[in-house]
C-alpha cells in the first residue's frame, strides 16, 4: 500500500536504455527506442508504487523532451514534456521526496562507455570545484540544493560506475556493457524491466527509511566549461559574474542554482552556430 505523501522524480533519458548504441540520424527519434525507454520508465513507476510512493512525476529529458506520451505511463504518473526548462530536466523536483535517474549515460570523454556526453555536443567539459560532472551529478546536485536525495539509476556500466564514485549507496541497473562508443552488450528488454523495476521498489523503501542523503557542495560552487567554439565563450561573458578562461573557456562562481541557470541559458538558449559541426563530419 502507498504511504500518503511520498513523492518521486523521475529523470528519463535514452541513451542509457536497452538497445539504444547510436543515435538516429534525424529527429523524431526512432519509436522502438521510444517504446523502450518508456517501459524502463513504466518499469521504475511500477516498482515505486510497490515500494511505498504515493505520487511520482517523470521528466523527459531527452532532445526535445517529447519522447514519452503521457497517456502510455504506468501509476497514474505526472510527466514534463517539452524543452527550454529553467533548471534543465530538474524543475518540480522540489516537490518530490526521492529521486531516481532512468536510462542515463556518462560524461563527455568516458572511456568505454555508450554514447557518452554531457548534456550538447558544443560542451567540451564541464567542471564543478574541478570535478568533471555529467548529467548524474547535475541531477544530484540540484536535487540536493531542495532536500532531495538520490536513489537509483539505470543506464550503462560506465554510467554506473560514474555515479558510485559520488552516490555510495544507491541502488543500480547496468542494462548494457560497452564495446566502444556505438556497440554494446546488452540484456534481454524484459530482463531490463524487472531489475529495474526491483531497484526502483528497494530504492523507495530505503528513501522511505532515510537511507539516502542529499547530495550538496559547499557554496559558492565552481563552474567551469569548455565549449567547442570561441564565440560561445563571447556569449556566455556577456553574463555578470562570469570571467573568460581562455579561448573556449569560461568559469563562473556563485551558488549552484545560478551556475545551473548559466547552464541552461547556453544548452537552450543560444542557437548553434551554422555549419559548426561540417569539420568535424
Amino acid at each position: 500500500m502507498a504511504t500518503k505523501g511520498f513523492s518521486v522524480f523521475i529523470a528519463a533519458d535514452i541513451e542509457g536504455t536497452t538497445g539504444y548504441v547510436n543515435w538516429p540520424d534525424q529527429p523524431p527519434e526512432a519509436p522502438r527506442a521510444q517504446e523502450q525507454m518508456t517501459a524502463e520508465v513504466n518499469a521504475a513507476i511500477e516498482g515505486a508504487r510497490e515500494g511505498g510512493a504515493h505520487e511520482i512525476i517523470v521528466s523527459d529529458i531527452h532532445w526535445t523532451k517529447q519522447n514519452i506520451n503521457a497517456g502510455a505511463l504506468s501509476g497514474g504518473a505526472s510527466l514534463i514534456r517539452g524543452s527550454r526548462r529553467k533548471r534543465l530536466w530538474m524543475d518540480f523536483v522540489e516537490r518530490c521526496d526521492l529521486v531516481l535517474l532512468i536510462g542515463f549515460h556518462s560524461r563527455f570523454g568516458m572511456a568505454d562507455a555508450v554514447l557518452p556526453h554531457t548534456m550538447d555536443p558544443r560542451i567540451l567539459k564541464l567542471k564543478i570545484n574541478g570535478q568533471d560532472a555529467g548529467e548524474a551529478l547535475i541531477s544530484a546536485l540540484t536535487a540536493g540544493c531542495f532536500g532531495v536525495p538520490v536513489g537509483m539509476a539505470a543506464g550503462d556500466r560506465a554510467f554506473i560506475e560514474e555515479s558510485k564514485t559520488f552516490l555510495p549507496l544507491i541502488e543500480t541497473v547496468a542494462v548494457k556493457e560497452a564495446r566502444g562508443n556505438f556497440a554494446a552488450l546488452n540484456l534481454h528488454p524484459a530482463r531490463s524491466a524487472e531489475l529495474i523495476r526491483a531497484a526502483a521498489r528497494a530504492a523507495v523503501e530505503k528513501g522511505l527509511q532515510g537511507v539516502f542523503k542529499p547530495l550538496r557542495f559547499k557554496e559558492p560552487v565552481r563552474l567551469d566549461l569548455e565549449l567547442i567554439w570561441p564565440g560561445y565563450a563571447d556569449a556566455l561573458n556577456l553574463v555578470p559574474g562570469v570571467q573568460r578562461r581562455g579561448g573556449r573557456e569560461i568559469s563562473f562562481t556563485g551558488g549552484w542554482l545560478e551556475a545551473l541557470e548559466l547552464i541552461s541559458l547556453f544548452v537552450n538558449w543560444i542557437r548553434v552556430v551554422p555549419g559548426i559541426f561540417d569539420k568535424f563530419k
